[in-house]
């Protein structure tokens, strides 16, 4: 077994502490008091894991990383305004056994979808939940599932890292910063200049923004739901190259197309010319970037008003042109940006998103892994395209929310955006 105190840079204190949270955690806090929103801010993560799998050593380096990691030992004060370190969470990580069952698979099917519904209890913690699910001696399924307060997709990216390595036996575990250094840094920077001209960009950039009218198949809901589902698609190894290739010609980056023909497709769909579509940022300073576990992620709105004569070539480069402007001012929150906005504009200023996944995986030593599908209950917008880097192959996730619209509408919508980008 490990020593955390070989592990890296880990807190010492041996007593409970407190911070202040976030503007973005108090958001995320008031939405997941409200019963409706309170599974849509889980992060989770499954895996299938092939090969002869020490159990023990998986539990081991689960725990190590969660000792190596302040954000993951943090639970919410009962003003809901400060969270709270604690110096020592042991959790509980379940084996479940499933190999005995006539048809594993369909009892795992079950479970996940009862774990995508599980709350966390904000105020009385843990807020990371693990599972271990046996499905005949050599195949196994591994779930890690986060509160959104405490991880984000770039913290995920850096559990699953040290989860690997520490199972593996590897020495070579990274440095890490721990979340209570990103706090004193955001503190430090919102009395910066730089933060005061970023509030002022927001304001002067959003000001006209008017709602994007969605078509919703639907009445309007009166209150603000978050129920939701996910249809997929898998673009094929020859198709994804010819995008690659495409991005490149245009002196473009993937990113930069898939977004330039979602965008294409959004405007399509709602008929307008003026559209503003929320992009995930990492929220961490340079410094910071690299192994911190810690809700530090926002959205940010682009902005754009399209020209329906332009080409895709055109579109994408307008893109491009509106994303370079906006992440000059990426270092003020979406919290922020809201709070000087009028109610409505608040409520409504970003209903859909795009999201070009990091690769997550997860490398056992002896073992053959793969992410397994989650079933998904939960919207945060009305709708969300997600793009996840597959080897050579690119996989569409079209998360969206089924009080507004039918599932025949977002598979339309997610066809006509397969054919415009690869036509």
């Amino acid at each position: 077994m490990f020593s955390i105190t070989n592990l890296g840079k880990i807190s010492r204190s041996k007593k409970k502490r407190t911070y202040l949270l976030t503007e973005e955690q108090q958001r995320l806090v008031k939405i997941a008091q409200d019963k409706r929103g309170s599974t849509a801010y889980n992060e989770s993560i499954t895996f299938e894991l092939k090969g002869r799998l020490a159990i023990d050593r998986l539990r081991n380096a689960i725990q190590t990383v969660i000792h190596r990691h302040d954000a993951l030992r943090t639970s919410i004060a009962a003003d809901g305004l400060h969270q709270i370190v604690t110096p020592v969470l042991d959790i509980e990580i379940p084996l479940l056994d499933y190999s005995s069952e006539d048809a594993p698979d369909e009892a795992l099917d079950r479970w996940l979808l009862a774990e995508s519904q599980q709350t966390f209890d904000l105020y009385r913690g843990p807020l990371i939940r693990a599972t271990i699910i046996k499905l005949s001696p050599e195949r196994y399924a591994f779930n890690i599932c986060t509160h959104h307060l405490i991880s984000d997709g770039w913290s995920l990216v850096a559990i699953l890292e040290e989860i690997s390595k520490i199972y593996s036996g590897c020495l070579d575990i990274p440095q890490i910063q721990q979340f209570t250094d990103y706090l004193q840094w955001y503190n430090q920077d919102t009395q910066s200049d730089a933060f005061k001209t970023s509030e002022l960009f927001w304001s002067e950039h959003l000001r006209t923004v008017s709602p994007l009218r969605l078509p919703l198949d639907y009445p309007d809901p009166e209150q603000r739901t978050y129920n939701g589902a996910r249809i997929s698609t898998k673009i094929p190894s020859d198709l994804t190259l010819a995008l690659k290739q495409r991005s490149m010609a245009w002196n473009a980056t993937l990113f930069h197309t898939l977004l330039g023909a979602y965008v294409h497709q959004i405007t399509k769909f709602c008929q307008t010319n003026a559209i503003a579509i929320g992009i995930s940022v990492s929220g961490r300073p340079t410094h910071l970037a690299e192994h911190l576990v810690g809700y530090c992620s926002h959205f940010i709105p682009i902005y754009q008003k399209i020209d329906k004569k332009s080409t895709w070539s055109q579109q994408v480069q307008q893109t491009k042109a509106a994303l370079s402007q906006a992440f000059k001012h990426q270092n003020l929150p979406l919290a922020r940006i809201l709070a000087k906005m009028p109610q409505e504009q608040q409520e409504n200023l970003i209903q859909v998103t795009f999201n070009l996944d990091m690769a997550m995986a997860i490398d056992l030593v002896g073992l053959q892994t793969q992410i397994i599908p989650q079933p998904v209950t939960s919207a945060r917008y009305a709708m969300g395209l997600n793009v996840i880097p597959e080897l050579d192959s690119l996989h569409f996730d079209l998360d969206y929310n089924t009080d507004y619209f039918k599932a025949e509408t977002m598979q339309e919508f997610l066809g006509n955006l397969q054919r415009f980008s690869f036509q």
